[in-house]
């Protein structure tokens, strides 16, 4: 007996194959010819045969079945109706393909009809698939790329010879192949971009570059709660793309945006590993908190989270910084809100991508120090001037400066190395018509400057979306990032993240002294060791952070009424941080000194000391949960050139958390760093919690005519449990609308230059809660008392309370413009804005006596306004269409001024700070060193300089009033301190970027700039004993000998004190990125299997053009702060 074959033949295999993606499974039921009478809305222009049986399928329930040698089902047809039947799809298939359709229950055959012999005269009928096959394998095909005109590859466009039926789109690199005569027109047509007809010459490649028809206006910005064209965006937005920041190499996202978006200050204080930047948007309008909110996928979450993503998963970003366009987020509003959305899969073969980069980091600036010699002469100067006696053993001997002449440590270097940061990104996308898929991991790593010093970060995510019916939409988007902060234990540094203290120590330690003798720490003129810590000698301070993030989604549109969509989100997140802290004591070893004043240290040990900064170990658990709940109603629908959108949104909110936290000392041995090993003696435990929620309404009404005249009204009504039931609830209102003058007729006829002019103007209400909760409520405290001679617990009332508190509130005007010109190659964009803030949260304490005896609680009485404008312009071209080139340049200019603000009743003008920004510097005014004794006969009899007779190398200052009027009193004292500059925080912020293509190499330029604030010098005394050293610029002290040096006298009460000597100009201009790229020619790269492959070279802070402080980086907060990092870094992309 034969063996049956269970093989499927070829062909069959095909066709089932077919059937399989493209189809579900039948349904069951009989739907007859109903079926066929379903009305289709569609944009079925430029679509492919597949594409549209999967729109039937979806709804109506049929599956077509076809086999695959003869129907080719990615050709593209092009078909002028928006509305029609399934019969009629299919009719219009049958007559532009020649193909018949036959049904049989739920399954539609799909055949190619044999040519017909048609008459002169007779218009010629398309070829079936077979046919064009055929005449593709027999004659010509013409391969190329679509790029636009920055030299990016389009994907989608539509590509067709003229004339003719079909065609093809081009793939996710731009790449496309059809089949064409050698000397065939080719159609090129994109929305967005010129249409384009040319040939290819008899050539088989046609690469071509399309011009945007002012392609930025059809730009889809993310706003609060939805989506606008930036054509019609009635509010101040600025945005950023994911694809420009995801080779950054940063372990926080804020890092990676400075000088990017006008408007929106972004500095980063110190370069530690994982630490991250600042973002201010606009001018602070508040002495509370002025953080933006940030919004994540629609979900409110915290800077904390923003910064956790990585680069490779944002699709966009933007920043909202009017008042109507942020007023839909209500009571958090008044900062400015920052929008992110992670990136999403689309329909089409799945893609894999990996990106790796290694990077090594060098501090921009690390202060120069005196070395031993120069230490040794300026502490003998100190005390010289100080008239100390010569045979004070402070004193540095002849003998001893010989010796430090040549012999000198530095403690930095001897514990400094080069960080090195590596990143690693790998991503997988796709889908099919109604499956979308994106799924990303990344890991970064990031060494410190000292060994024990290092960050990680790992983040996972999953978005995925699938059509569920025709209607109904769910998606689910899952991340998660896990953040590990390792630093050693040093108690001075207060866990602050510039390691001020430590940095400091090893900054500042004396070179006269060596850190190691013999290999042993020494403890001789060292109260402490840096380089134990950064050993590990002294214990660790770890941190992990985790969080974990899910969103669900429905989204149905209600067949029945055409533009109703029905939207409910759900989240939930939490967040686990865990604190580790181990802290040991360890030995120094004392070695014998010698030299005639014993400042010289020798190598004979002489004993050794213990440094104990507390021996314990501390944990703590911080357990945090929030969810968010939202559904929407939305309506979108055009009536011939009236179009109306409307949506509303229930919004509920809560969030709780909990902490406990204990320690235990005196551990049986330093191996075991568990608190079961520490004595219960003198162990303590502790803990807290706290809960949040609110409840929002929100609406929004936007009306455009004919893409001419657009308004839009938009409220949100917020409920806090922050404050008392009576004071809840707040109503935040917000109003816009856009003139688009280009569409005017007498504009758009005449004007031809112009593609796109446009005004805006907004004006909303919108708040600030972000003021601490429950300061309504009294409070009581547990507390110890004596009672009857004994000792008993009890509780005891806290401050006063204040119910009425509430919201702060803003009313924010901003008028814009925009305009894009010479076929979208330029664009630009204006912003005036207004904000007047009233409200602010504040205890009026300076106003009443200090016998009051309690502290006032806060109240609503603050009044701030700010202004500012904002600049913005980009400019694209290529030159013979092989290189490609853009220029763009930010600018924004915002300040502040205090209107209301509690100050003493009796307060003198020049302290007030009324009608002045909020940021100004206090100090004296310096007029000059007295360099000789007749510059100090020349002050007035009885002059003091805070109290102490003037003296030669004494910095003077100017005398300008006295204890009781505005005149000078012959002495200096803090009568004569003043404001001395306008702004410590820069109010101008501005980029720069330029960059091109050419065959495959790229290249980005990014300079970032500050200007218009001053910036006081922190460390401005001298440290006159050997343990710690000076900062070099103190060698041009003044001396008898040196009358003319640039700094005073070195003694005692020389120039210690904030004045405009040791003030400096702010402003500063940073290349802040370097991006050099080669992509490898995808013929080459196609022989390997692979889509692509991309080189990259990104350096970040290389270069400073502008600097005006030059004893530190203008950008970090101090000069005792760990440095910022130059970075450079190499880096592959490959793409499966």
């Amino acid at each position: 007996m034969k063996k049956r074959s269970t093989r499927v033949p070829g062909r069959m295999a095909g066709c089932l194959m077919i059937y399989f993606l493209i189809g579900l499974a039948p349904s069951s039921g009989s739907y007859a010819n109903a079926q066929m009478n379903h009305v289709i809305t569609e944009n079925f222009q430029n679509i492919s045969v597949r594409r549209l049986f999967a729109i039937i399928n979806q709804k109506t329930a049929v599956t077509f079945v076809f086999d695959a040698s003869s129907i080719n089902p990615d050709i593209v047809v092009h078909i002028n109706a928006r509305s029609l039947t399934a019969g009629n799809i299919l009719d219009s298939l049958s007559e532009k393909l020649n193909w018949s359709f036959k049904k049989l229950g739920n399954t539609i055959t799909v055949k190619s009809n044999p040519p017909k012999a048609h008459t002169p005269g007779d218009a010629p009928r398309a070829p079936g698939p077979a046919r064009q096959k055929e005449i593709a394998t027999d004659t010509f095909r013409i391969s190329g790329t679509v790029k636009d005109s920055l030299g990016t590859p389009l994907t989608g466009v539509t590509v067709q010879v003229k004339d003719a039926p079909g065609g093809t789109v081009t793939d996710k690199n731009g790449h496309y192949t059809i089949p064409a005569n050698p000397n065939a027109v080719l159609v090129f047509s994109y929305i967005g971009f010129n249409r384009r007809e040319t040939t290819a010459g008899g050539s088989n490649r046609l690469d071509v570059t399309l011009s945007s028809t002012a392609s930025g206006l059809n730009e889809i910005v993310v706003v609060g709660y939805g989506t606008e064209k930036r054509a019609t965006l009635t509010g101040a937005i600025a945005t950023v793309a994911g694809k420009d920041i995801r080779d950054q190499p940063v372990a926080n996202l804020s890092n990676a945006l400075a000088g990017r978006l006008s408007g929106v200050r972004i500095t980063q204080s110190g370069g530690k590993p994982g630490m991250a930047s600042a973002i201010t948007i606009r001018a602070a309008s508040t002495w509370n908190n002025t953080d933006p909110l940030y919004v994540i996928d629609g979900v409110v979450r915290d800077k904390f989270a923003f910064d956790a993503l990585d680069p490779s998963e944002v699709e966009n970003i933007s920043i909202l910084k009017d008042g109507a366009s942020a007023a839909v987020y209500g009571s958090r509003a008044s900062n400015g809100v920052v929008l992110v959305t992670t990136r999403q899969g689309r329909e089409g073969r799945t893609a894999i991508s990996y990106s790796g980069s290694v990077g090594v980091e060098k501090p921009i600036h690390i202060p120069e120090v005196q070395n031993a010699y120069q230490q040794a002469i300026t502490i003998n100067d100190a005390l010289r001037i100080d008239n100390i006696p010569t045979s004070d053993a402070r004193y540095y001997s002849p003998d001893e400066l010989e010796y430090f002449k040549t012999h000198n440590w530095n403690w930095i270097d001897e514990a400094w190395k080069n960080p090195v940061t590596t990143r690693h990104s790998l991503s997988v996308s796709g889908g099919s018509p109604k499956v979308r898929y994106f799924m990303n991991g990344t890991y970064f790593y990031a060494t410190g400057s000292f060994n024990k010093l290092d960050f990680r970060k790992n983040t996972l995510r999953a978005n995925v979306e699938a059509d569920i019916t025709s209607n109904l939409t769910a998606s689910l988007n899952v991340s998660m990032d896990v953040r590990n902060d390792q630093k050693p234990y040093w108690r001075y540094d207060n866990d602050g993240d510039n390691m001020e203290d430590l940095y400091k120590a090893f900054l500042f330690r004396s070179q006269s002294v060596p850190p190691y003798i013999n290999g042993k720490l020494n403890g001789t003129y060292v109260e402490w060791s840096p380089l134990a810590i950064t050993q590990g000698q002294t214990g660790y301070n770890k941190k992990k952070f985790t969080n974990y993030n899910t969103i669900a989604t429905l989204r149905y549109r209600i067949p029945a009424v055409p533009g109703l969509e029905l939207k409910l989100m759900f989240n939930k997140y939490s967040r686990t941080n865990f604190i580790k802290q181990f802290s040991l004591p360890y030995e120094l070893t004392v070695f014998k000194r010698t030299g005639e004043h014993n400042h010289i240290v020798t190598d004979e040990p002489e004993g050794v000391k213990v440094r104990n900064d507390g021996e314990f170990l501390y944990e703590s658990y911080d357990n945090q949960e929030a969810y968010q709940l939202d559904g929407y109603i939305s309506y979108n629908r055009a009536f011939g050139a009236h179009k109306l959108s409307a949506l509303f949104v229930y919004e509920q909110a809560e969030s709780n958390g909990n902490n406990f936290n204990g320690q235990r000392n005196n551990f049986v041995s330093p191996a075991i760093d568990q608190l079961f090993a520490g004595s219960a003696a003198s162990q303590f435990a502790n803990g807290n919690g706290w809960e949040d929620g609110r409840a929002s309404y929100i609406g929004r009404v936007n009306y455009n005519y004919a893409d001419k005249y657009i308004f839009e009204g938009a409220f949100r009504y917020d409920g806090s449990v922050k404050f008392a039931p009576a004071k809840r609830w707040g109503f935040f209102p917000s109003f816009s609308a856009v003139w688009r003058i280009s569409e005017e007729p007498f504009f758009k006829d005449n004007v031809t230059f112009v593609n796109d002019l446009k005004l805006r103007s907004t004006i909303a209400l919108i708040g600030n809660d972000a003021v601490g909760g429950w300061q309504w409520m009294q409070r009581y405290n547990v507390a110890n008392g004596a009672v009857f001679s004994g000792i008993t617990s009890g509780i005891a009332p806290g401050s006063l309370v204040n119910p009425d508190i509430t919201w702060e509130k803003s009313v924010s005007w901003n008028g814009g413009l925009d305009a894009y010109l010479l076929q979208g190659k330029l664009n630009f964009s204006a912003d005036v804005f207004r904000t007047h803030t009233y409200d602010i949260l504040g205890a009026r304490q300076q106003s009443v006596p200090s016998t009051f005896g309690a502290t006032l609680p806060a109240e609503n009485y603050g009044v701030i306004n700010a202004k500012g404008f904002e600049l913005s312009a980009r400019y694209n071209a290529s030159i013979n269409k092989e290189f490609n080139y853009y220029v763009s340049a930010n600018f924004g200019y915002a300040t502040n001024e205090v209107k209301v603000q509690d100050q003493p009743a009796n307060q003198r003008a020049y302290k007030s700070v009324i009608g002045y920004n909020m940021n100004r510097i206090w100090g004296y005014e310096a007029t000059s060193i007295l360099r000789t004794q007749a510059d100090v006969d020349a002050l007035p009899a009885g002059y003091t300089i805070f109290g102490q007779k003037p003296e030669p190398g004494m910095l003077n200052y100017r005398d300008i009033r006295g204890a009781v009027d505005d005149k000078p009193d012959g002495k200096i004292d803090d009568n004569d301190a003043q404001y001395i500059a306008g702004y410590s925080n820069p109010p101008v912020n501005y980029g720069i970027a330029f960059g091109g293509t050419w065959k495959g190499i790229g290249l980005d330029l990014l300079f970032q700039g500050l200007a218009g604030s001053k910036t006081m010098i922190d460390v401005r005394g001298v440290q006159a004993r050997t343990e710690e050293t000076n900062f070099a610029y103190w060698n041009d002290h003044w001396t008898p000998e040196n009358p003319n040096a640039a700094y005073p006298r070195v003694a005692r009460n020389a120039a210690g004190d904030a004045s405009t000597f040791w003030l400096r100009n702010g402003s500063f201009l940073r290349l802040k990125n370097v991006n050099l790229s080669y992509d490898l020619p995808r013929p080459l790269m196609k022989k390997y299997g692979l889509a692509g492959v991309r080189l990259f070279f990104s350096g970040t802070n290389l270069l400073l053009l502008e600097d005006h402080v030059k004893v530190r980086d203008p950008e970090a907060a101090s000069l005792r702060a760990y440095p910022l990092m130059k970075n450079y870094t190499f880096g592959l992309n490959i793409t499966l």
